[in-house]
Order: structure tokens, then C-alpha cells, then sequence
């Protein structure tokens, strides 16, 4: 019975001539992020160990890479195709990882200098992937194929976290953490491979697929420069980074406090990916697809500011380490499963220098720097005036109310924007 229901669900998603794209674009994500989730709790790991005291500082020297790369990326992005530039992006990191892993075991695994390098790595290489993924989704989807499998296809991403966080908690004992590396390194690889059997199905926008984007490297700044909608986007962007790097520094204060441990704070943190990401796929295949359909798009934008408004709350009355990693879990799933698939979705159907310059931009610079002055500013300051964490979350719920009204902004703006360029699906 249930086997029939989720049957006649599918059938309903999905139209007959869309299934190989959908399925290709579902794997791409599956490869895509089980590498980057073999990573990430090593990353995590790493960090601790440095010392959440430290965060900013990593987040600063991410956010420094990021403007170094930005300009390069631009470039590229400018002046090769995109059958050319996805695959030669992903390539790129696939070398720094095969570097990576050849230095670890050069220069041994307790080097700090190399944890930091790794730390940035991984945070600068988990916002180029994602963002090129979903840049080339709204190219390969229009707005109606959106609403519809958006959701289903950032499922796959939630399934690529739980087979990430799988693989890392079953095989570190017996490979080693280090040669994880490796593992990671061939899903990038299928990714590639994926890259070439998806693009033939774009369909949205009627330039030429192989030809180059064109424009300047720096136009991500100046499209935000001269639209408020894309302002808007990028508040609504750093608002929600604020609030995860509040649960982010919650997490490591917690977790470095109730488990000294190396080992046992890695498998601490592939747990928490795994169930975050169980949690993440129920809000993408089920959650989110039936509300992009049903619900106007400035009331599904402001579900998730809500949500974490309970939680912070939550915390400020019960700051216990489960209540804390219980809205971890929640920020994290909400902001993957609810948040994210609705707002790439505002993409679809806008001009391509939208799509891939601006919206990198906004995915790298702005959300890095959006990390550097949450961490080095906005938590440093409040834990220096008070030592007691519950402040971070009473300053935190109130700035989700400043985004709800953000949020609601943006969904209805977004409405404007598509009539203006609805020529363009």
C-alpha cells in the first residue's frame, strides 16, 4: 500500500521524457556530496582541535582564498563553455585533494599548519561544488520542472550526506582517516562523469549550451551592486549564515567539552551528518516538493526563519548538550531540506550571468564573509560580553525575526522578477 502510494507520488513529479535527466541529476548530487561528506567530519574534527576560540580566524583566511579564487573562477566561467568549465572546476579540486593526501602522509597527521590548510580547503571546495551544482540545475531546469523536482534532486545530495557519513564512521578504522582522501577523490571523479550525461538535457535557456558565458570575472559584485532583489538575496544569505555559525560555535563548545577525544569526536560529528541528512531527505522528497507546488513562495521562504526562532529559544531556556545538538540536527536539515531548494529555485528562469556569476558570488564571497564577520565579530563580541551562551541565542532569535520579514521580501519580489523575464523559459 505504502509501496503504491509513493508510486503514484513519483508519477505525479515526474513527466515521461524527464526521467533520465532526473536521475542523472539525482546521482550527480549523490556523487557529489558523499565525497564532500567524507571530508567534512575530518574538517570538523580539525577544527576543534584548533579550538573554536579560532573560528574567525579560519573563517577569515577562507574568506581571503575565496576572494583570491573568485576572480579566477570568473575568468573562467567567461571564456570557456560549460561542457568545458564544470568539468575543469572539479578537476582542479580533485588535484588539490590528491595533494592533500600526499602531504599528510609527508608531513605526518598532528601538523596544525596543514589541519588549518585542510580546514579551509574544505570549506572554500564545499561552496564551489555546491554552488556550480545548483547553478547548472537552474540551467538544465525551467521554472515549472523546478517546482516540481527541485526537491526531489536535493534529495539526492541528503542521500550523497547519509552514504558520506556512512563510509566515514564504517571504514576510518580500517583504511585511516587520511586515506579517506582517496575515497572522496573518486566520487569527485564520477561527478565528471555525471557532468556529460546531464547537460545534453538542458532545456531552459534558448543561447547556445557550448558557447561561453562571457562578461567580466567581477560581475557577481556589480549585478548585486545594481539590483535590490539580489541585495535582498544576499541578506537573506548572511542572516542565515549568523544564525548557523551561532549553532556552530554551540556545537564545539559542547562537543569539545563532553568529548575529549579525537577519534570519538569524529565519530561524533559523521553521526550527527547522518542523521541531519535522514532528516534533510524526508523535508526534500516529501516536504519541500509538495510546497513549492501548493504553497506561494514567500510563505515557503519564511518557514525555516521560523523554525529556528523556536529553537534558539529552545536552547536559551533548556542549554543542555542534547537540546543543542538536537538543533543542530534541525538548523542544518532545515536549512538543506527546507531553505535551500526554494531559494535556488528563485534562479530558475533569470538571465545566466544570475545563474553562475552571481550566484557563485553569492555563494562564496558573501556567504564567506558572512562566516568571517559572524565568527570573528558577531560571536566573539557577545561571548566576550557575557560568558553565558544563552545570550548568543536571545540575539539570535530576534535577528530571525529581522529575517523572516526578509524572507517574505524576497519570495514576493521574486515574483517580479519572473514576470520580467519570463521571455527567457
Amino acid at each position: 500500500m505504502l509501496f503504491n502510494k509513493i508510486k503514484s507520488y513519483f508519477k505525479k513529479q515526474v513527466e515521461p521524457g524527464e526521467w533520465r535527466a532526473l536521475i542523472w541529476s539525482f546521482m550527480y548530487f549523490v556523487f557529489l556530496l558523499t565525497g564532500y561528506f567524507i571530508l567534512r567530519p575530518i574538517r570538523e574534527e580539525m577544527g576543534v582541535t584548533a579550538g573554536p576560540e579560532n573560528y574567525g580566524w579560519l573563517f577569515l583566511t577562507t574568506f581571503i582564498v575565496m576572494l583570491m579564487i573568485q576572480p579566477l573562477y570568473g575568468k573562467v566561467v567567461s571564456n570557456y563553455s560549460r561542457k568545458q568549465f564544470i568539468p575543469l572546476v572539479y578537476s582542479f579540486f580533485a588535484v588539490m585533494i590528491f595533494i592533500l593526501w600526499l602531504l599528510f602522509h609527508w608531513v605526518g597527521t598532528e601538523s596544525v599548519v596543514l589541519a588549518r590548510v585542510f580546514f579551509v580547503f574544505v570549506s572554500v571546495y564545499n561552496l564551489f561544488i555546491v554552488s556550480i551544482f545548483w547553478s547548472f540545475m537552474a540551467d538544465v531546469y525551467n521554472k515549472e520542472q523546478g517546482k516540481r523536482l527541485f526537491g526531489v534532486i536535493a534529495a539526492g545530495g541528503s542521500a550523497g550526506g547519509i552514504l558520506g557519513g556512512l563510509i566515514t564512521s564504517q571504514l576510518v578504522y580500517y583504511i585511516g582517516t587520511i586515506n579517506l582522501l582517496l575515497v572522496s577523490l573518486f566520487f569527485l571523479l564520477l561527478c565528471i562523469f555525471a557532468v556529460f550525461k546531464v547537460r545534453r538535457f538542458a532545456t531552459d535557456s534558448t543561447i547556445n549550451k557550448d558557447a561561453p558565458l562571457g562578461g567580466s570575472p567581477i560581475e557577481g559584485f556589480k549585478l548585486l551592486i545594481g539590483s535590490r532583489f539580489l541585495q535582498q538575496i544576499a541578506l537573506m544569505t548572511v542572516i542565515a549564515v549568523i544564525i548557523g555559525s551561532i549553532f556552530y560555535y554551540l556545537q564545539g563548545q559542547y562537543v569539545s567539552q563532553f568529548f575529549p577525544d579525537r577519534d570519538q569526536r569524529t565519530y561524533v560529528f559523521a553521526n550527527i551528518n547522518t542523521l541531519t541528512n535522514f532528516l534533510t531527505l524526508f523535508f526534500q522528497l516529501i516536504l519541500t516538493p509538495w510546497l513549492l507546488q501548493k504553497v506561494q513562495i514567500h510563505r515557503i521562504l519564511g518557514i525555516y526563519p521560523t523554525m529556528m526562532i523556536f529553537a534558539l529559544l529552545l536552547f536559551g531556556l533548556m542549554p543542555v548538550l542534547y537540546v543543542i545538538l538536537g538543533a543542530i540536527i534541525l538548523q542544518r536539515s532545515g536549512a538543506y531540506g527546507i531553505m535551500k531548494p526554494p531559494q535556488d529555485w528563485l534562479f530558475t528562469g533569470l538571465p545566466d550571468n544570475m545563474k553562475y556569476k552571481f550566484k557563485n558570488f553569492l555563494d562564496t564571497v558573501v556567504y564567506r564573509g558572512g562566516d568571517v564577520f559572524a565568527q570573528l565579530i558577531f560571536v566573539k563580541t557577545v561571548v566576550t560580553f557575557s560568558k553565558d551562551l544563552r545570550l548568543l541565542a536571545i540575539i539570535g532569535a530576534v535577528l530571525c525575526i529581522v529575517w523572516l520579514w526578509n524572507a517574505v521580501l524576497v519570495g514576493r519580489m521574486a515574483v517580479q522578477m519572473f514576470e520580467k523575464y519570463k521571455h527567457l523559459s
